[in-house]
This record gives C-alpha cells, structure tokens and sequence, in this order.
C-alpha cells in the first residue's frame, strides 16, 4: 500500500545510522512517520522482524492505538500480498512486539533481573512484586513518614531543631511533612537521588563569603542586567515616539534619558559584581507636566512605558537592598536548617523504600531507577545487561520524546548503545507536563546540538524538522504563526519561534471556503465599586457568550469537511469543543450556559470525583455506618435519593426535638420512615463490624439498590462509573494492607482535604459540545475549537511554599528569625523563584500553542476582563512585533500573550479604540484576517429562555392547547404546602403540627 510522503517525510523514514532527533509540529503527521519507517525496515531489504524494535510511547492508551494501527495496516498490506510469508510472521509478532510505555518496560526488565539489584544486606524485592498505584503509594508515604520524624525529633541536633522551630511550627507536624514529601516527589526526576542530596548538602555547608560568587546571587545578577538592559531600551524607544511632539519631548526627555541612562551603567554593575550593582542606585526623577501636549494618546502611551518601567525596576532592584555580606550571612544562617532537611528527606527515602521491600511492593518511580542502577554502573558505562538488552533492539523509538526526564534518558541511551540506535520524535512547543517531572531541556539541548541531516556526519547524531501541518486550515495556522511568532523566544518560552519553527500549510481541505478566520473577543466587565455586587459573574458572562456563539454555529450550519465524503456538511454540536486551562471551577457556568441555549454537552472528567452527587452520598454512608452522630453526613444521606427525605420532613423532625444533635432527634421521633430508617442503620453497622471495606461496600450497592438508583439519573452511566471506581479503590486500599471502616474513611477524608482522587476511567458524556482541559486535548483535533477562559491569571500557588526547589539550583528557603519574628526571602529563594516562575510561564506558553493548534477548521478565543480599557492601554505601550521577551514575561494571562501582537493588526481597531490608542501603527500583513470584536458583559445578564431542538418545538406546536387545563390553580393549595422555613415568631404558642395545618 503506497503512502504519499514529503521531502521531510520521506527523509525521517529512510534515514539510518546513527541517533536521529525529529522535530515534529503540531498535525505533522508524526505517528504515520513512525509507522512507516517501521514498516521500511520490517519490509524492505532489511527485512527485520516486528520485535526487533522497542516503541516506547506516552501512555497506554497511545501504545494500545499506535499496535493497533500497526496490526491494521499489516492486514491491509496483506491483502495485497496474501502469499508474502514474511508479512504473514509479522501479523503474528505485532502482538508480541515492545510497544509500550516506560513503565511498562521499566518493570518487565526489573523482574526479570531483579536478582541482579542490590539492596545492601536488606530484604529485597521478589520477581512477583506489586506495584502501587499512586494513591496506595501516596498513602503508605503518609504512614511511613510518622515514624521518621519520630526519630528525628529524638536525636534533635542544632540543624535539625532550627528546621523544625522554622518550618514545622504549627499544632502538627503537616507543615514539615509537606515539605519532605514535596522535596522527595521532586527528587525522583534525577538519576541518583541520594547523589543529588549529597551534592546538595556539599553546596550548603560551604557557602562562599561573596554572595555574587553564589549560583543564586549569579543568577540575580543576570536577571537583573537582562531587565534593565531592556526597560532602558523601552525607555529610548519613548524618547523616539516624543520625536514626534515638541511640547511632549520637551516635558519628558530629561527624565527619560537620565533613567535610561542609568539602568544601561545599572546593566554593566551586574557584571561586576553584587556590591558593585548594589552601589549603582536608579532614581526616578519626577517627570515635568506636560500640559499642552499635541496628542494625548501618544502622552498616555509614552507615560505608560514609563510607569511600567520604574514598578519593574523597583521590583527588580529590591534584592540589593542588602549588601553582598547580609545576603550570605543570611545563607550561612539558613544553611543547617537546609542541611538537616536535605539529611531527613535522606532519612525518609530510605525508610519508604525499606518499607516497600518489606511488603514487596514498588511504586512507578522504582521502577526507573531500578533499571538505572541494573542498566549502568556507578561510573554511568553500560552495565553487560545493559549490552545484553541494546543487542535485542535494531531500533529503539521513542514517541513524545519532549516529555521525557533525565532518568528515562538515562535509560534510552543505556539501550540503545550509546544513542548510536535511537530515533527520538516530539515537539518541544507541546511539552506540557513539567509538573510530572519532565524536563524539555534534554529535548532543547539536542535541537540546538544536532546538526540538520544535511549536514551531519555519516553515522554522527542529526535532527529533521517536520512542520507542513496536514490538520488546520491556512487561517488557524496563520493566527497560530502569528501571535508565536511575536512572544515565544529563547528568553521566554525557551525556543525560538523562527522560519524552522512556523506551521506550514499542508491540507488537502475541499472544497475550499470562506469564514475560517480566526476570531478574538473581549468582553470587558465593569470593575466593581462601591462595593456593590456585579450583576453576573465574570465567568458566566463568558461562557453565555460562549454558547451564544456557537448557538449561531449551528443556526446558521456553518460548514465543515465530512470525514466520509470529503465534502462539506453543517456543523453539528459534536465537531464543537471548548477548551479552558482549567475547566473544574468553570464547568457548572459552561454547562449552565449551553443549557439554556438548548445545545446538549458532555464534560470529560474534570469535575471534582468526591464533589459528584452519588460519591459524596456514598462517602457520608460510610462516615455515618463509622459514627452517625455527624450531623452533615446524616443529613445528606437523609436527603439523598436512597432515602427520598424532603427538606419540608428534616424541618419537621428538628423541629419537635431541637435539642441535641440530629440523629437525637431522628431517634425521638416515632414516625415509621425515622424508625425503618434506624433499623436500617442498625443492621448494617453490625455488619460493618465483620465485613471487609471491600465486601461492605458491595453490600450497600446490592441492598440499597445504588447503582440502579444513580444510574436511572441523567448522566447515569458516569455516575455508576464513578461508583464502580470507588469500590475499586476501597478493593485497592486493602490490597495494600489497609483494614477497617474507620481506616478507609480517615483515607478519603485525606484524599478530600488535599485535592487527591482516585483514578476514574476516562470518558464523558456521549454526544454535544465537549469542555476539556487544554492538557487532555493534548494529541486530538476538532473541527471547531472555542478556546475560553484565556483571562485566567497564571497560577503561582506552587511559589508560595516555604522551600523552592529547583533540579538545578537547589533549596530556596525563606529565612526565619525567630528572635526577632520576622521572615523574609533569601537570595536562594529570589533565585530559585525567578528561574521557576520563568520555566512556569514558558509551560504555559506551550498549553497555549496545544489549545490553538487543536483546531482544524475554525478557532475561536475568548477572554473577558475586568478593567478592561485601562488594561489595553498598558498593553498598547509595550506591544511590538515581535514583543520583548520582558514585556512577554510581565503578561498577566494568555490573553494578553495574545492581545500584546494583536492590537498592532489592522482588524483590531475595536481594542485599539477601547483602549483610546486608535493612531496607533498598525504595519501591513499579508496572512489571513482575524474577527476581532469588543463586548459588554450585561448583555448576558439574563439567562435566554430554554431552547429546545427545532424537530421537538415544530411537533409541541402541531399538539392542541388545553387552555383551561393550563390555566387551573389548585383551590387548597395552601392547606396542603409544609413552609421549608418557619420564624420564632410563626412558632411561638403554637406547636409545628398546628402551623402545618394552618397553612402557614
């Protein structure tokens, strides 16, 4: 079977002999690529066999799909050549081939040569070990660390009594815990842990006396001679825009050359050193009124880039506030706190894995490291296992190689002798997983190294670039080209978005049409004041807005490719989705909204697990079966559709015995549904007593019938799979030792308060408009992609914490005093924060390109902003094209990543208007056009009326209307309505028996 190929293309599948590095871009078409050049081999001359190669992919899901396309391809060439014996061989080997993750391989090689590791005279692992799963793993952690800071507070050295005084204080140990628990999750992406410890511990306990001579103080330095190079740059082009205004120039020059010239003698002290920098103070000078001034938006552009400029700058300066000496006396001071940290996270590394051996268990982690200790030796050669498995493997291919981290790389060049045999494919722009632990730099440092294989030596390393995209029309890719074109750089986003890096149309759509541009709309919402309450909801404006959109989507058929036919059909609300960073908080407003504009929708799971109706009431069964005097529980359990009471009964029964606790009540009442329900409770605590957690969780499903009562609800089939997995965690929290109601109850309890959930299967709701988060579109596409939320500030929770760490910096603590109360940052701290803070936003930078490049036939994008005109007008002073990576850097949101190139665009007059900068220059451009459009929130208001589909409204109006029966109201209505409130005032003299046949 012939399949058509680029020049590129062809070149990634013929290519051999040495390690090769493929660059592929989004709908590069990546996954055909790798085939084929399996196929090549395995049916070429080489003639190779299907498990002469290893494929290592992202996840299961991905290794089951790439075998399964492989198997189906292998019988679609079989039909062309059903005598081939060769191919015949191969149908066979496909399921039997190394198609699988690193886990996968990872622990398949450690128990077949888990005799061969090491364990230093402890109990060691058997060939038949359990793997944890992330929860049981995170549970026995919470177990296992107890006991070691037991011991650590009972042989409390100087060090260690300063880290717990500074960092544990509180009315438990949780603040340290989180911190050994953090640091040690995060030592798992090194090789060598321990190695990193002790290098670590090396670094604190001889700190050098001249804070510049520090990593975190040349760190500083250069941050800081990188901002003032740039903001005296901003500062100069504002002398050249007042060129343009005599009486402008003649009020601000002064000013704006002085402070320019500064921070350029400011950029040089860095250089020099820590007190050399700190002795160069810049002073603002007050800038002269400029009153008559020609044009008043050019006055507020210039001001603006002098108002950013001095709050950076200030910002910027701030560690120099302290001499070279204060800043490393505060790191000698902070160093035994540090060292004895980096000692107890030693401690506890040990501890868990003695643990783990114990019961003969290992968690994911394990699995990597095990296979780097019996893959190389100390000295990082190949170990002779090592050359036993790299002489299994023709080929060794790794899939997503953006997403690897440097154990796995480990791994990949001990198997694939030396990398003299590996063929790596991925996108640096779509690493989105560095809260995992990957580490896009190993993919970074070989784009920058490799040579293109034109060039590259025989047999030497090489890269080839695929960017022809084969998904998105031209105008998604033109608005993709553009705005990454002018923010992503080496400085901020850590890759040059140049010619090798655009997206190059490649699609074969027709027939061709019109309407594909992309479209940018702001909803600017009022900032409150006063404080009175908005009217709506910054978030259910947008998502109205939102439905409103694509409600006209599919009024109007707007036209999309027929995957079947290859012509066009009106769009249907499953070519629809809405993508948002984080659609949790949001998806109630986006479900709302779709809802009342009659457009059916389904949300994969992102939805809180334990927040989900038939969890949550399952969840306080359980709490009550432990202990039912918790009014919460009881209640929700009472008012839950296993027990069907009102809120009209639980009044009633609280009312005749306020006094104590609700189940008091519930047990004084006589009424047959309180009594049947205390029998009930009786009978299954009982059970509970003898029961495994697993066994009476079955019970409560078969006796209470909940799995048909959720599943006959909308959504059912979800609802019974969300109880199904949580009967499997309660199977798996025993599995792993764990015994008791009490125990599996406290377990969920730590689940809830620290954000953890069990693992769900995928899935969600069959048909409509699908809302994902931007990481779980990450490999699929969409005809129509509404791209929202994009006004969300970037989350910086993960900077607050006590003690940063970085892979290559190290600790960054605060510094206590605890005589003097105070706590401030360290220099370490300021380092370590500014290199993370960058590396944050360069990963948001990538969830962004993965959001836009999802689309195939129309993107559109939302934002709604409070302030919205003030905002612009800040933004229009620093955009440029492309924009500086400073500038990039101080964007507040996705959105304004994107406003800061699209406000020089011709079609965003209406921004530029908003934010009174309509003179603004606007350079010539010749790729396709945008929908650029302002709007107010209070439009959206008020909810629409319910739509409902077209065939059902034409049907409801063939029916006859029964005027008189619409127009009937029941004459003893108010005989028969219980109140669901009651005062002190209705109640006082007469019982609740006698306000109920009142009618009151």
């Amino acid at each position: 079977m012939s399949i058509q190929l680029t020049d590129s293309q062809r070149a990634v599948v013929e290519d051999q002999g040495g390690s090769l590095l493929v660059s592929a871009a989004a709908g590069s078409g990546k996954t055909k690529v790798l085939v084929e050049r399996l196929f090549r081999r395995v049916l070429g001359k080489e003639q190779a066999d299907m498990d002469d190669f290893l494929i290592i992919t992202y996840t299961r899901a991905s290794a089951a799909e790439l075998r399964e396309r492989i198997a189906r391809e292998l019988g679609q060439r079989m039909q062309e050549r059903p005598g081939d014996r060769h191919l015949q061989r191969q149908l066979l080997l496909v399921y039997q081939a190394d198609i699988k993750t690193i886990d996968s391989f990872c622990t398949a090689l450690t128990r077949e040569n888990v005799h061969l590791l090491d364990f230093s005279g402890e109990q060691g692992l058997t060939a038949d070990f359990r793997v944890l799963d992330e929860n049981e793993a995170s549970l026995l952690r919470r177990r296992v660390l107890p006991r070691v800071l037991e011991e650590f507070y009972g042989d409390l050295s100087p060090g260690a009594l300063q880290l717990a005084d500074s960092f544990g204080f509180g009315r438990d140990d949780s603040r340290l815990e989180e911190l050994v628990l953090d640091l040690y999750g995060k030592l798992q992406s090194h090789a060598y842990p321990d190695r990193w410890l002790a290098e670590q511990r090396e670094s604190w306990s001889s700190m050098p006396e001249d804070a510049g001579e520090t990593a975190y103080g040349r760190q500083l330095l250069a941050d800081l001679g990188r901002k003032a190079r740039h903001w005296a740059a901003m500062l100069e082009e504002g002398l050249s825009l007042m060129a343009e205004d005599s009486a402008l120039h003649k009020a601000y020059s002064g000013g704006f050359w002085e402070a320019a010239e500064q921070l350029t003698r400011l950029a040089a002290a860095t250089e020099q050193g820590w007190d050399a920098a700190a002795a160069q103070t810049v002073g603002w000078p007050r800038l002269t009124a400029a009153r008559k001034c020609g044009s008043p938006e050019l006055k507020d552009r210039v001001k603006s880039i002098w108002d950013r400029a001095k709050t950076e700058m200030n910002g910027a300066c701030a560690i120099l506030d302290m001499s070279s000496a204060e800043a490393a006396e505060d790191l000698r001071r902070s160093a035994p706190a540090m060292e004895a940290l980096l000692a107890l996270c030693g401690a506890f590394s040990a501890a868990y894995q003695q643990e783990k051996l114990r019961r003969n268990v290992t968690d994911f982690s394990d699995q990597e490291h095990f296979a780097v200790h019996l893959l190389l030796g100390e000295d990082g050669s190949p170990t002779e296992l090592a050359r036993i498995v790299a002489g299994r493997y023709r080929e060794v291919m790794v899939d997503e190689y953006q997403d690897t981290n440097q154990v796995q790389n480990c791994i990949f060049d001990a198997i694939s002798r030396g990398g003299q045999n590996l063929f790596t494919v991925g996108d640096v722009k779509q690493s989105i997983y560095r809260f995992r632990l990957a580490d896009p730099t190993i993919f970074l440092d070989k784009y920058h190294a490799y040579p293109d294989v034109e060039h590259a030596r025989e047999g030497g390393p090489r890269k080839i670039l695929l960017s022809q995209n084969f998904r998105s029309r031209q105008p998604v890719l033109d608005a993709v080209n553009y705005v990454f074109s002018a923010i992503m750089s080496q400085e901020m986003g850590e890759i040059d978005y140049g010619e090798a890096e655009r997206l190059n149309f490649g699609a074969s759509y027709l027939p061709e049409r019109d309407g594909c541009e992309a479209e940018f709309h702001l909803l600017g919402v009022p900032i409150n004041r006063g404080g009175e309450k908005p009217a709506l909801s910054r978030p259910l404006a947008e998502a109205r807005f939102a439905a409103e959109r694509i409600r006209r989507l599919l009024d109007e058929g707007y036209p999309v490719t027929d995957e079947a036919t290859g012509g066009l059909r009106p769009c249907r609300p499953e070519d629809i989705v809405i993508l948002m960073r984080s659609p949790g908080p949001r998806l109630r407003h986006y479900t709302r909204a779709l809802t009342e504009r009659g457009i059916p929708c389904g949300a994969q799971e992102d939805e809180d697990f334990f927040a989900t109706m038939e969890v949550a009431v399952v969840y306080s069964l359980l709490q009550i079966l432990d202990n039912p005097r918790q009014d919460v529980p009881l209640i929700a359990v009472l008012r839950s559709p296993l027990m069907g009471f009102t809120a009209d009964r639980l009044a009633m029964i609280r009312g005749k015995h306020p006094a104590g606790g609700f189940y008091d009540a519930v047990e004084a009442s006589g009424d047959a549904d309180c009594q049947a329900f205390l029998g009930l409770m009786g009978e299954l605590r009982s059970l509970a007593k003898d029961l495994s957690v697993q066994r009476l969780m079955w019970l409560l499903y078969n006796r209470l019938n909940i799995l048909g009562v959720f599943g006959a609800m909308p959504n059912g089939e979800r609802r019974r799979e969300n109880l199904i997995a949580l009967y499997e965690h309660a199977k798996a929290f025993e599995g792993a030792g764990y015994k008791g109601l009490f125990g599996f109850v406290s377990h969920l309890r730590f689940l809830l308060e620290t954000g953890e959930q069990p693992a769900v299967a995928a899935g969600c709701a069959s048909g409509g408009v699908q809302i994902m988060s931007i990481h779980k579109s990450k490999g699929l596409e969409f005809p129509i992609v509404v791209l929202a939320d994009l006004n969300k500030s970037f989350n910086r929770m993960d900077l607050q914490i006590p003690v940063l760490v970085h892979p290559k910096l190290g600790l960054g603590p605060m510094y206590i005093d605890l005589d003097r109360r105070i706590r401030y940052p360290t220099i370490a701290r300021e380092a370590a924060s500014a290199r993370l803070s960058r590396e944050m936003r360069a990963e948001e930078m990538r969830v962004l390109y993965v959001g836009m490049t999802r689309a195939k036939e129309k993107l559109i994008m939302t934002a709604s902003m409070k302030g919205a005109a003030r905002r612009l007008k800040e933004l229009a002073a620093l955009s440029g094209l492309p924009t500086p990576p400073e500038t990039v850097d101080g964007a507040r949101s996705m959105s304004e990543w994107i406003l800061l190139p699209l406000l020089r665009r011709a079609e965003a007059e209406p921004l530029r208007a908003l934010a009174g900068q309509e003179g603004m220059y606007c350079p010539p451009l010749e790729d396709s056009l945008w929908v650029v459009d302002v709007h107010e929130t209070g439009v959206y208001e008020t909810a629409p009326a319910m739509q409902r589909p077209a065939e059902e409204t034409e049907e409801a109006a063939a029916l006859p209307v029964n005027r008189e029966a619409l127009d009937y109201v029941y004459p003893h209505l108010a005989a028969c309505t219980a109140p669901t409130k009651l005062t002190a005032t209705q109640l006082k003299g007469r019982s609740l028996d006698e306000e109920v046949a009142a009618g009151t």
